[in-house]
């Protein structure tokens, strides 16, 4: 009988082990990393995983098979949006989720002081936060009863409606706006709309340089508008050199996916920066790959042939290298049964992504970790809480016993909601509902997810795809496509296969894997290490 070979994947996010003999996996299993791929940490935690499936055979392994390990790190940072020609025109606020009245209006910013305001000219009253909504309103409604031309109102603080439901008339009242930048513009224009309604008087180029008198400079303003039901643009004495203006809101679809960057890396090479306000990056070192140690240190194992469990002794096993984790990524995954020789394999993991075929292979940063990142951005949420609710559908909890879902439809929930969990999205959480927001529909976050997930998952495949040389007919680009596997963490996504099968054309045949026939859409790099099926150095 033969011996046992492991294949060993220390991932950047998980690490898996397969036990395999002669080709048929006897054990397997994955644990969180620890540490950065490639550490003595990742190694260690390795090595207890190992010896774990060692005592559950009661066999140790003969051999050890790993890849070369490249970290990955995913960060978030937040950068201005540049614009070019930005210039007196500026974008103040956008998007407040608690503004007041509707309507737009155009004037000269005056701060809302106990004095008489002037006549003769629309003035648009900026509130400072220490005023008080009372305060404010009873000033404003004392303005209009005087005749003073007053058409729109901007407050510092969170109070819009407030204001807006008692001044007694139909003004737009935009909130949570910087009145002291606001007060040293020559003009401001601010429109409300009704929830869910877009803009139509700011996000009109014709309107901006006929209001406020820069042509030139309103397409770029607009371009930031058109997905937002309120709005503040001020016109400054001079020309911007900086930002056209501030993060837009969460609710956004379009703005929020605008704001990812289109991560650009491929194996060896830095990310790329984009002029996006929501800058998601994924690294990889630009060293070459240092070979996996020579020995895997196992401590305490149990010796090969030796058929109890609780007998061990020491000793350390050899680590063969293999080429690289694509080509075991492929190798595995091709034992997925209705694949053949020539289906393009994807290989989404933590860090990277993998797309791998005949002709070779494109290793791409931006994977799993990138995605979490970006929804964590998007929602302001922890990344821990972003990982569950990246995965799929959510429902919006009604009541403490119902919730409604991204389709409409109403469900009974099993058990009772926690009162703060009512008017929230939720998803199922490693302790029940997990609540994540109350700024949207469920409709909205889907929308939005899926957004998400194309921009990120698919965005790196296409550009894996592009990168690759391979033929049309490999890529799904000639006549009757062709065929695609994905394998990896992320593939246990249910909206996956649609996000990928979007970015390629009809026809062409996209999968989930099956390794081995047992295993899944994960370990795939693990048992085509163990297997050895992978082209030799």
């Amino acid at each position: 009988m033969s011996g046992l070979v492991a294949g060993v994947d220390v991932g950047n996010a998980t690490t898996e082990i397969v036990i395999v003999r002669d080709g048929v996996p006897v054990a397997w299993d994955r644990v969180v990393t620890r540490g950065q791929k490639g550490s003595p940490s990742s190694l260690a935690g390795a090595a207890a995983l190992l010896r774990r499936l060692e005592r559950g055979l009661g066999e140790a392994v003969a051999e050890v098979v790993m890849a070369p390990m490249r970290p990955v790190r995913t960060t978030t940072v937040e950068m201005p949006a540049v614009a070019a020609g930005s210039g007196r025109l500026r974008i103040v606020a956008a998007g407040s989720p608690t503004p007041g009245g509707e309507g737009v209006a155009v004037g000269r910013p005056l701060r809302l002081t106990p004095g008489d305001l002037p006549h003769g000219e629309d003035v648009i009253a900026l509130v400072p936060r220490d005023l008080g909504y009372a305060e404010a309103a009873r000033l404003i409604r004392a303005a209009l009863d005087a005749g003073v031309p007053l058409p729109g109102v901007l407050a510092e603080g969170d109070e819009g409606r407030l204001i807006a439901n008692r001044i007694g008339a139909p003004l737009p009242v935009a909130d949570q706006v910087d009145v002291a930048a606001v007060a040293a513009a020559e003009r401001v224009a601010v429109e409300v709309r009704p929830p869910g309604r877009p803009l139509r008087h700011l996000s009109d180029a014709l309107f901006l340089a006929a209001r406020l008198g820069e042509r030139d400079d309103a397409p770029a303003i607009c371009a930031e508008l058109y997905d937002v039901s309120c709005a503040v643009v001020a016109r400054f004495a001079h020309r911007q050199a900086g930002s056209v203006g501030p993060k837009a809101p969460e609710a956004s679809v379009e703005r929020a996916v605008a704001d990812l960057s289109r991560v650009a890396a491929t194996a060896g090479a830095r990310a790329g920066t984009s002029r996006s306000r929501s800058l998601l990056v994924a690294e990889m070192s630009a060293s070459a790959p240092a070979a996996p140690p020579v020995r895997l240190d196992l401590g305490e194992t149990v010796p090969s042939g030796r058929a109890g469990a609780g007998e061990a002794g020491s000793g350390a096993v050899p680590v063969r290298r293999a080429p690289s984790e694509a080509s075991a990524a492929r190798a595995g995954a091709l034992t997925t049964p209705g694949a053949d020789g020539n289906s393009l394999v994807v290989d989404l993991g933590g860090g990277t992504v993998d797309v791998v075929g005949p002709p070779g292979e494109v290793v791409a940063a931006g994977a799993g970790d990138l995605l979490t990142a970006a929804v964590a951005a998007v929602l302001g949420i922890p990344r821990g809480a972003a990982d569950w609710v990246k995965r799929g559908p959510c429902v919006r909890i009604e009541t403490p016993h119902v919730a409604l879902g991204e389709d409409g439809s109403r469900v009974f929930l099993d058990s009772p909601a926690p009162p703060g969990a009512v008017g929230w999205l939720a998803v199922p959480g490693p302790a029940g509902p997990l609540p994540f927001s109350a700024a949207m529909s469920p409709a909205e976050w889907r929308n939005l997810r899926l957004a998400v997930k194309r921009e990120v998952l698919g965005a790196t495949v296409r550009r894996a795809l592009d990168a690759l040389d391979a033929p049309d007919s490999l890529c799904g680009r000639g006549p009757g496509g062709g065929s695609v596997v994905v394998v990896g963490g992320p593939a246990g996504d249910d909206e996956v296969l649609g996000v990928l099968a979007r970015e390629l054309p009809p026809g062409t045949v996209v999968g989930r894997g099956n390794v081995a026939g047992v295993l899944g859409h994960r370990y795939a790099v693990a048992y085509g290490l163990a297997t050895g099926a992978y082209p030799q150095e």
